[in-house]
């Protein structure tokens, strides 16, 4: 899972990178600020070390979210990413609705941008006298993103078929992908007006919303690691910025956790709620989902109620499952394939 940290100049989006990714003041020092950063943030999970004491694996494995802090704002520059997590410099004062209208307005000019260069060329294209199918869907699914964001709609608010989300899955649409936003507050803001609003506009647009002081977070990740705990209670803080962070990315994401134990390793794989098994096999390899044969599944809870594995199988909770099996959280699968 990827996510771009946008936002405009000054919202203190660097310091936002610095609090969820864990990054020091002087690793954070070394940085480029003109060039794109990467972090990784490892999704804490009791389960695996349950899993530990029951298949007592080498290696544990956590799920991971991939952070991307990009230099100043240019829709343009955001790729390959799943998903934006949209960052509001409450503590200088703006106006955290207009900011998040006009970042919407940015992503919708740049999807634009994008249908009004491929146009051209597909409708050339279609002047074959027998035009392929999938082109005459690509066009028509292009003109209807064209009219919806020339009437100021983001793609996220359109419903598409399973072949229209084909068609245009390549163009990485921005106004389509899924937001979520950061409010960065000073720490007096926590009762503000202004942080109020940041939820009733939220709230119009169908975003989740948090709100911390990056700069307190940041310096909170320099303590010792034994002091971090204590410090956060002694502010009344309930939980880390990444804590807050990860948790929201899961719920406004709707992302589950599957695991799988293999040789020496068990492993945690985030994916969308909904996936299928054959779908998951993709995640681990593409081998395993070209050779699909059967996902064994049982459930991380069914697994502990029973005490183990053998328990488990002659309660008949071990059990094989077609590739159209939708993973649920906490599913621990062993895929067979064709090699």
């Amino acid at each position: 899972m990827k996510i771009a940290i946008v936002g405009f100049p000054g919202c203190g989006k660097s310091t936002c990178f610095k609090a969820i990714t864990g990054k020091t003041k002087d690793e954070s020092e070394k940085l480029d600020p003109t060039k794109p950063h990467l972090g990784v943030v490892k999704i804490p999970d009791p389960r695996l070390e349950k899993l530990k004491t029951i298949f007592n694996p080498k290696k544990l494995t956590a799920a991971e979210i991939v952070f991307e802090d990009m230099p100043g704002f240019n829709a343009s520059h955001v790729k390959d990413v799943e998903a934006l997590m949209e960052v509001l410099g409450v503590f200088s004062g703006r106006d955290p609705a207009k900011d998040l209208d006009s970042m919407d307005l940015e992503f919708m000019l740049a999807d634009l941008e994008i249908i009004n260069k491929r146009l051209p060329g597909l409708e050339k294209e279609l002047k074959d006298s027998k035009p392929p199918r999938g082109k005459l869907l690509e066009r028509d699914t292009l003109i209807k993103c064209k009219e919806a964001l020339e009437k100021n709609t983001s793609l996220r608010n359109l419903e598409f078929t399973t072949d229209e989300e084909k068609e245009i899955r390549g163009f990485t649409f921005l106004s389509k992908k899924p937001v979520f936003v950061l409010g960065n507050i000073a720490e007096n803001q926590k009762s503000s007006e202004v942080v109020k609003k940041i939820g009733i506009t939220c709230q119009e647009k169908g975003f989740k919303c948090i709100e911390f002081s990056a700069k307190l977070e940041a310096e909170i990740v320099d303590l010792d690691e034994s002091e971090r705990e204590g410090f956060l209670k002694e502010l009344g803080i309930g939980k880390s910025a990444r804590q807050a962070v990860i948790e929201l990315a899961y719920n406004a994401l709707g992302y589950i956790t599957f695991f799988t134990v293999k040789g020496a390793e068990t492993k945690a794989w985030p994916v969308k709620n909904g996936t299928n098994a054959i779908e998951a096999a993709g995640k681990i390899h593409s081998d395993i989902q070209k050779g699909f044969i059967k996902a064994e599944v049982i459930n991380f809870n069914d697994l502990v109620s029973s005490g183990g594995v053998q328990e488990a199988k002659k309660k008949a909770l071990l059990r094989l499952e077609s590739k159209e099996y939708k993973i649920k959280d906490g599913d621990i699968v062993d895929f067979r394939f064709s090699r």
